[in-house]
């Protein structure tokens, strides 16, 4: 009984606590509520030559992103701005973000801070940070 209980994932347990005791979930916040208020949301991933970071980040201009590269933290800070409408009264329900944001990744210690390019287009800022050579993979000729 108990090595069956092991092999659930932990994304299983997540709703538990909402439906044992709804009174207090919004103290505890779960995992899903703690992702969904992370902005902007990142894919990253990391190649044999460099670290390829994806932030989706819709409806800004580049000019208003500011991305800065320091010991190995990307910092990307920006402002969203949500135009007002006159009904303001009657809307109900907002769930675009609008305000400051910053978010901090931190890399691994074999990136090359001078080479690191930053591309925006169609809502996704996309910054490559290139390995230093000596990390990277190399292939070794054998003799005989």
């Amino acid at each position: 009984m108990i090595s069956n209980m092991l092999r659930f994932s932990p994304s299983f347990f997540e709703g538990f606590d909402e439906l044992l005791a709804p009174e207090f979930s919004a103290y505890a916040p779960t995992r899903r509520r703690e992702r969904a208020l992370t902005y902007p949301q990142v894919n990253m991933g990391i190649t044999d030559k460099s670290v390829e970071i994806y932030l989706f980040v819709p409806g800004m201009d580049a000019s208003e992103l500011d991305v800065s590269l320091e010991k190995n933290l990307l910092s990307v800070t920006a402002k969203r701005v949500t135009e007002q409408s006159e009904d303001d009264d009657a809307m109900q329900r907002q769930e675009r973000f609008s305000g400051q944001f910053k978010r901090v990744i931190t890399l691994p210690e074999d990136v090359d801070p001078s080479k690191t390019e930053a591309v925006y287009k169609d809502g996704i800022l996309h910054i490559s940070v290139a390995k230093r050579e000596e990390s990277q993979p190399r292939k070794i000729q054998v003799n005989g």
